[in-house]
């Protein structure tokens, strides 16, 4: 293979675990790699990669084809801040078992549905109440 295929998977790799691990260690301990594996891979002194993309393919959850030959898979551009925030707060529960994380997205849910439901009363008592009168 040549070299700037590798360093394009290196760098979608590299990629990957930003976006879904808090931290290079985080994904070393999740794949049961050595301390400062990803740190050599970021500094091109080791392609082991390569021998890992069945594995990684697993982990990230895309197919060999499109680790190898894919732009990012999550377009990110248009997220703010605060969306990319909680992303990767989300992101971080995917050690958990599966019934704990659907219990998390449905808890966030109701969260928010909450939230909303109490803005939009907020909202439509003030209408009723119509602007509020200059004291003078």
């Amino acid at each position: 293979m040549k070299a700037d295929n590798t360093e394009r998977i290196r760098a979608r790799i590299l990629a990957l675990i930003e976006s879904e691990f808090e931290s290079d260690a985080a994904f070393e301990r999740a794949m049961g790699l050595g301390d400062k594996t990803v740190n050599n891979w970021r500094r091109a002194r080791s392609a082991s990669f390569m021998r890992m993309l069945p594995k990684l393919s697993e982990e990230f959850k895309v197919n060999i084809g499109e680790l190898m030959d894919m732009p990012l898979r999550r377009d990110t551009s248009e997220l703010s801040e605060e969306e990319l925030h909680l992303l990767k707060l989300y992101r971080r529960s995917r050690s958990m078992p599966e019934p704990m994380r659907q219990a998390l997205r449905e808890t966030l849910e109701t969260t928010i549905n909450l939230y909303l439901n109490s803005y939009n009363d907020v909202k439509t008592a003030a209408k009723r109440r119509g602007p509020k009168k200059k004291e003078g």
